[in-house]
């Protein structure tokens, strides 16, 4: 083994967008003194995830560094990057399972297009399903987003997947949005509502139709603030003999074994 082997490799850092922070001047505070008390090791703080010491594999890709050096991704979607590279290596991890593709709660579609980006579905024969309300009225349950401003928000989504014909995109509530197209047979899903009520619904359409070795990403199973999701997601995996991964970045994952 060489010298240059056993060197440590280029230190990759990303600071980021984190939430929930009620005094922002202490908080930066008190991250300047954890770099400090780390000695300079590398560093990751975005999307209320911090760490030092690790490689952060990710930021050495160039498809996530376009991403990260890019102008048309905002700060909270570069933010997020983390729970992107883990949502896209399962979904390439399940090309070869079969069935479709599907995503309850697209918003714009932004995760979605990522998506396209790594699958080839035409060549595959897959097809990708995408639920969302698409609006967001005063007085409604699930978090209101920026996209929801956008009185167009449908259209644009439609117009964002015009040139992708295997792209489905059906607007509505779950599960009542599910009647009008819904794969009999799931590769992969990946479930962000911000609500526990739909994603209990999806879930238990979801899982009966998932292949042996397909996944689900579930995007805000590991967050305190969405807790009543995890309390009502875990009883329907485990009515089949599954249990939901709880991941560092906040998100769960789910491997359908047999």
């Amino acid at each position: 083994m060489s010298n240059n082997s056993r060197q440590p490799i280029e230190k990759k850092e990303l600071f980021g967008v984190h939430f929930n922070i009620r005094d922002q001047q202490k908080f930066n505070q008190a991250l300047q003194l954890l770099r400090e008390s780390t000695g300079g090791l590398p560093m990751f703080s975005a999307d209320n995830l911090i760490t030092w010491n690790r490689n952060i594999s990710f930021l050495r890709e160039d498809y996530f560094y376009q991403i990260l050096a890019g102008s048309e991704s905002t700060d909270v979607e570069k933010s997020c990057i983390w729970r992107l590279y883990i949502l896209l290596y399962f979904a390439e991890h399940c090309q070869s399972v079969a069935g479709d593709y599907v995503e309850l709660g697209c918003h714009k579609g932004t995760t979605a297009k990522r998506v396209t980006e790594k699958i080839d579905f035409e060549n595959k024969g897959k097809k990708y399903w995408l639920y969302d309300l698409f609006e967001w009225k005063e007085g409604d349950e699930h978090t209101h987003m920026p996209g929801h401003d956008n009185p167009k928000m449908y259209e644009d989504v439609v117009e964002r997947f015009s040139d992708q014909p295997w792209v489905n995109i059906i607007p509505g509530p779950v599960p009542d949005s599910l009647l009008q197209g819904f794969p009999k047979t799931i590769a992969f899903a990946h479930i962000d509502m911000n609500h526990p009520a739909p994603e209990e619904a999806a879930l238990k359409k979801v899982l009966p139709n998932l292949s042996p070795g397909g996944c689900i990403i579930f995007d805000d199973y590991g967050w305190w603030g969405y807790s009543a999701q995890k309390r009502i997601l875990d009883p329907i995996a485990a009515g089949m003999n599954l249990k939901i991964l709880e991941l560092p970045t906040g998100q769960g994952l789910l491997i359908k074994n047999s």
